[in-house]
């Protein structure tokens, strides 16, 4: 009887009270615990599955929108030790660009010719590929050449590459999500490092001839 009258005492009272308290305190500890790590579970699993739902456009309708696109290039093609690097613009099938070589910086203009662009001039050129293999630039007969032959795929993320091995060279395709972005080759002890940036619009500005 004396146990049981402590606890009607107000010390015996504040006592249930602060148990109570406390039960109620670590609820919400074990409460706010368990929801923090369900939602780190959550997190990591929605990291894991986009991961997984990279979904890439058919290799062969990037091929054809690269052929009928316009697009930004740079070439560092390597040919017997001698480096040259090209850069422009394919709009509406005129290109407009630079080479370089330790024969200094040409300006050049592709349209129904091939001409060197000397402040508002076009003067015509011949050399402009000079010891270059324009197949491997041409991608209409590059891609017709491989289309026969079979490939491997490796993906990593949002990266995809294909990689053929023809006799005689090796072609090293890369693609994100939608577009072929580099395409190298090595033949012999020759490498054509070929990069593209497909674009919506262009304006290569007006060049007169």
């Amino acid at each position: 009887m004396e146990q049981n009258s402590f606890w009607q005492t107000e010390r015996g009272k504040s006592l249930i009270k602060l148990g109570l308290w406390l039960i109620f305190i670590l609820a919400i500890i074990i409460f706010t615990y368990t929801n923090k790590n369900d939602e780190t579970v959550n997190n990591e699993n929605k990291e894991i599955e986009e991961k997984e739902t990279y979904e890439f456009k058919k290799y062969d309708e990037m091929i054809d929108s690269l052929l009928n696109s316009n697009y930004e290039f740079n070439y560092d093609i390597v040919i017997d030790d001698n480096n040259y690097l090209f850069n422009g613009t394919k709009c509406n099938n005129e290109v407009l660009g630079y080479k370089e070589s330790n024969m200094g910086i040409v300006k050049y203009y592709i349209s129904d010719n091939t001409y060197q662009v000397i402040l508002k001039d076009l003067v015509p050129i011949e050399n402009l590929y000079e010891n270059i293999d324009t197949n491997y630039l041409d991608l209409n007969i590059l891609f017709n050449n491989l289309n026969e032959y079979l490939y491997n795929i490796e993906k990593n993320e949002d990266t995809r590459v294909i990689t053929y091995k023809k006799e005689g060279y090796q072609v090293e395709v890369t693609t994100n999500l939608d577009n072929v972005t580099n395409i190298n080759i090595v033949v012999d002890n020759n490498t054509y490092n070929l990069s593209y940036n497909v674009v919506d619009t262009c304006n290569i500005g007006v060049v007169s001839e």
